[in-house]
C-alpha cells in the first residue's frame, strides 16, 4: 500500500507536468519536441522539492483543469521548460554559417592623385595653348592640345618627364603644325605688305618640335605654375614664290622654297589638375 505522503507527491508531480504542457500550448511551440524532455526532467525535480500533504492538499483534489491550473500558478514558480519557451526563436540560415573570425576582405585603395589636366601656356613658337594632360604615372605627363598664334590654328602634342614634387625640374619633347592660313591680312594691319611678299603670305604654315628643360611650381596634384626655354626646330614652306618674286628677280623660274631654321624658344604658363 502506498502511504498518503507519496500519492500526495504523485498528484503533484502529475499537476505540475499538466501545467508546463498547458503552458507550451498557450505559447504556440508544440514544435519543440525535444523541450518534453526538459519537461519531465522539470516534473523529477517538482517531486524531490514538493512540500507536506498537507499544505497543498485542498489545491491538489479540487480537480482544476489544465487551463485554471496554469492561470493559478504563482510567478515565482518558473520551470525550465518554460523558460525555454520564452526564449526567442532563431530562425537557421540557408547557407553555410560563415566563421565568426573570418577575416573582412580589404577595400580597394583609391587613386592617391590626379591623372587628368589642363594647360594653358604661351611662347614661341608655339604662340598660344590649351593642351589636356594625361598622367598615367606620377613622373610621367603627356599633353595634347590646341594652338593659335594670330594668323591661323594648330594642333601640338608632347610628353613630360619630372619628379613628383612641389619644386622640380622638367624635361620637354614636343612636336606641333599649324595649318596654313592667310597672313597678309592680318600682317596689313600692323606693317605694309608689298605686293610682291602678299603672294607668299597668302598661305603660311609650319612645324616645328621642341626640346625644352623646365623649372615647375606647385602642388603636382592641383596646380603648377611653369617656365621652359629651349632649342626649335622649325620646318617652313614658302608658296608662290614664282609669282611674288618674278618682278624683282631675273630668275625665270623658281620652285617653292623649304626653309629650315633653329631658334631658341621660350614659354610661361600653368596647370590645373581636376581629376
Amino acid at each position: 500500500m502506498v502511504a498518503p505522503g507519496h500519492r500526495a507527491a504523485d498528484s503533484l508531480g502529475a499537476a505540475d507536468f499538466v501545467w508546463e504542457l498547458a503552458m507550451v500550448m498557450r505559447t504556440g511551440v508544440l514544435g519543440r519536441v525535444a523541450l518534453l524532455a526538459a519537461a519531465l526532467q522539470g516534473g523529477a525535480a517538482a517531486l524531490a522539492q514538493a512540500p507536506e500533504p498537507g499544505a497543498q492538499s485542498a489545491t491538489r483534489s479540487s480537480g482544476l483543469s489544465a487551463n485554471s491550473v496554469a492561470s493559478a500558478a504563482p510567478a515565482e514558480h518558473t520551470s525550465p521548460l518554460l523558460a525555454a519557451a520564452a526564449a526567442p526563436v532563431l530562425l537557421p540560415t540557408t547557407g553555410p554559417a560563415a566563421p565568426l573570425d573570418a577575416p573582412r576582405p580589404a577595400a580597394p585603395l583609391g587613386r592617391r592623385r590626379h591623372i587628368l589636366g589642363l594647360e594653358i601656356d604661351a611662347g614661341v613658337p608655339d604662340g598660344a595653348s590649351a593642351t589636356v594632360l594625361y598622367r598615367p604615372w606620377k613622373y610621367v605627363r603627356f599633353g595634347g592640345g590646341l594652338l593659335y598664334n594670330y594668323v591661323g590654328y594648330g594642333v601640338r602634342g608632347g610628353v613630360s618627364v619630372l619628379p613628383y614634387f612641389p619644386i622640380a625640374p622638367s624635361l620637354t619633347l614636343e612636336v606641333g603644325h599649324y595649318f596654313e592660313a592667310d597672313a597678309s591680312k592680318k600682317l596689313a594691319k600692323f606693317v605694309d605688305v608689298g605686293d610682291d611678299l602678299e603672294p607668299m603670305l597668302k598661305r603660311v604654315g609650319y612645324t616645328f618640335a621642341n626640346a625644352q628643360l623646365g623649372l615647375e611650381i606647385g602642388h603636382p596634384d592641383w596646380f603648377v605654375f611653369f617656365v621652359r626655354a629651349g632649342i626649335s626646330r622649325v620646318w617652313l614652306s614658302v608658296h608662290d614664290a614664282q609669282q611674288g618674286l618674278s618682278s624683282a628677280s631675273d630668275l625665270k623660274t623658281l620652285d617653292d622654297p623649304s626653309i629650315r631654321l633653329g631658334i631658341p624658344n621660350a614659354k610661361v604658363g600653368f596647370m590645373i589638375f581636376f581629376y
